[in-house]
């Protein structure tokens, strides 16, 4: 993939050589982190049939600048497609386009479409009901996965700006501009062209589409098997084989081919300038390449060694609540630069050359360190990596192998070493999270009120997570009883103990960050005796505990800690713990919450 940047956005271009192209408008939030993935393979797929097609984000979105807080978010949206579209045709020298939308994307499509002679047909994946049905699916996930936040007057999720879902932001403008889209007046307005509609829910008639003033021969609608699948988790998501064939299908008879007219790129980097830092898209490697995007201070050089992220569990680059996206400019504010990436296999990066343990395997740490050197060829001789769950394992293992790591930080680990209980528990993690979008699924009361459920239902999702809890104290037992009975341990030597402290002795600093209650601290306990003391007593190491967050520190607050924390430890401090103070009280999230990433 080529990174582009324009209008104030970030975007990635698969190449193809076709006359015609493909422009993909995506979801928001919580939606758009379960689909890249989706969307990237759609964006292959698209590109081998011969079309060049570009993904990008919306404004204050993604990798976008700019938040929430802009007025005028719909229309800018909305705006920003059509840039895309004009970009497209200025890098490709495409004569038009196909405009694909997902989710959020399936209600701006139609309206970016108005007034355009190059628009050459219409792809609409899972379009809400209506601008309606939308705002009060976001409002219903709001309540069921932040609602405990609002509980508590020192929680930053009471948003009165408007709602926080999943801790994405939206304004109360941008909510009520939302509810006015109706897709299906704004494709009626359209003229007549190829309509491909992969619907979720409720199965639709062509007639239900431009009020019957098409042909069916011009109009095809099925149904998008395993939505729920796809979109109930980031790292547990499933890719819908059945709904990326019915797209390559459709787009193959619709492609046209021929040479296009030649085109000069544009000169110089691309570079997205924002108020106090400079981003530039990057792509690593060439057989399988990593998509990532380096954010560096834009008036001053980066005064300390940089940071990488790494993903946690599937989430792309961007991070659980854009955190990555707004810790990798408040850094850039301090003078410290950063890159963010997707290792192989996830967001927009190739899959690996090789079959892999997905998350896990240490093979990982090879690909960390090719971005690494990309760092190294940038000027940065050392880095310090930055990873959650299971980007703390991926930054501990390259650490170990790679002398140009200088310090490590590791947010909720659930694993230091991999071994057979932990795939178990992964496996019945993954089951768990399909059963309960299953249960999901089938749990709708209609159309237009949305997502609801019945006492009953209810009573059997209690049951079934009581049952969840009883197996995972049964893994806990089984993962302990492994850890003691390892040949290391036998002998008298903890492996990750034992590798803790070469990492220190090496000089690496090493920040260990947990959320109060979180599954990681009985990893933490498992290899570092009760309440991780001996972890405390190596020197180089700190913790920082933060209370009542959640695992992929949903709070703004609690992100916003950790990165007060690697800006202030560039001033060499080393050893001890830090307490709860550093972070405001945050309400406990509901179980719900702080199981869904549990193995991410």
């Amino acid at each position: 993939m080529k990174p582009v940047v324009f209008a104030d956005t970030i975007g990635w271009l698969n190449e193809a050589k076709g006359r015609r192209g493909v422009v993909i408008a995506g979801a928001h939030g919580h939606e758009d982190l379960c689909s890249r993935r989706f969307l990237k393979l759609l964006s292959d797929k698209a590109a081998a049939a011969g079309l060049p097609t570009l993904l990008f984000d919306y404004p204050g979105c993604g990798n976008a600048a700019g938040d929430h807080a802009a007025p005028g978010q719909v229309m800018a949206w909305t705006a920003s497609i059509g840039a895309a579209i004009d970009r497209l045709k200025r890098d490709c020298g495409v004569e038009d386009v196909i405009l694909a939308g997902f989710r959020l994307g399936a209600l701006l499509a139609p309206l970016a479409a108005v007034g355009r002679d190059d628009v050459a047909g219409l792809a609409l994946l899972a379009p809400p009901g209506s601008g309606k049905t939308y705002v009060r699916e976001i409002t219903a996930m709001s309540r069921v996965i932040d609602g405990a936040l609002a509980n508590s007057a020192a929680s930053d999720a009471t948003f009165a700006e408007g709602r926080e879902a999943v801790g994405f932001r939206l304004s109360h403008e941008t909510l009520a501009d939302l509810s006015m889209l109706d897709w299906r007046r704004a494709v009626a307005a359209l003229p007549p062209m190829p309509t491909l509609l992969i619907a979720n829910g409720q199965p639709l008639a062509v007639s239900e589409i431009r009020d019957g003033r098409t042909s069916v021969e011009s109009t095809t609608i099925v149904q998008f098997k395993d939505y729920h699948l796809l979109m109930c988790d980031p790292t547990a998501n499933r890719i819908p084989a059945d709904v990326v064939g019915c797209w390559t299908g459709w787009l193959s008879d619709r492609a046209v081919a021929g040479a296009v007219q030649r085109v000069e790129p544009l000169p110089g980097r691309e570079i997205l300038e924002g108020a106090h830092y400079t981003e530039e898209p990057i792509v690593i490697g060439q057989a399988s390449s990593i998509c990532g995007v380096l954010t560096r201070p834009r008036v001053s050089h980066a005064v300390a060694d940089p940071v990488i992220f790494l993903n946690s569990g599937g989430v792309p680059h961007v991070g659980w609540a854009r955190g990555t996206v707004e810790a990798a400019r408040e850094l850039a504010a301090a003078g410290v630069a950063s890159l963010r990436i997707d290792l192989p296999g996830i967001g927009l990066s190739d899959d690996a050359a090789s079959d892999r343990l997905f998350l896990y395997d240490s093979r990982t740490r090879l690909d960390v360190s090719a971005a690494i050197d990309w760092m190294q060829r940038a000027g940065f001789a050392k880095v310090e990596l930055v990873g959650t769950c299971s980007g703390a394992f991926q930054a501990l293992h390259t650490a170990r192998a790679d002398r140009r790591v200088r310090a490590l930080t590791m947010i909720n680990p659930l694993c230091f070493a991999w071994n057979s209980s932990y795939a178990l528990e992964l496996t019945a993690w993954k089951a768990y999270e399909a059963s309960k979008a299953n249960r999901g699924s089938q749990q709708q009361i209609g159309p237009a009120e949305g997502p609801a459920m019945t006492t009953k239902s209810a009573w059997k999702l209690s049951v079934s997570d009581s049952a969840r809890r009883l197996v995972r104290r049964g893994l806990e037992a089984v993962k302990s009883t492994l850890s003691a009975t390892h040949p290391s341990a036998l002998l008298g030597r903890n492996r990750v103990e034992r590798w803790m402290r070469e990492l220190c002795s090496r000089d690496v600093r090493v920040l260990m960050v947990t959320s109060d209650g979180d599954l990681s601290l009985q990893e933490i306990a498992r290899h570092f005796g009760q309440d991780g003391k001996r972890l405390t007593s190596i020197p180089g190491v700190t913790r920082l505990t933060l209370p009542n967050a959640d695992h992929s520190l949903t709070p703004r607050s609690a992100r916003r800690t950790v990165v007060a924390r690697l800006i202030d430890r560039r001033g060499g401090k080393r050893g001890g713990s830090i307490g709860p103070d550093a972070a405001p009280a945050i309400a406990p999230h509901t179980e719900l919450k702080r199981k869904s990433m549990a193995l991410s």
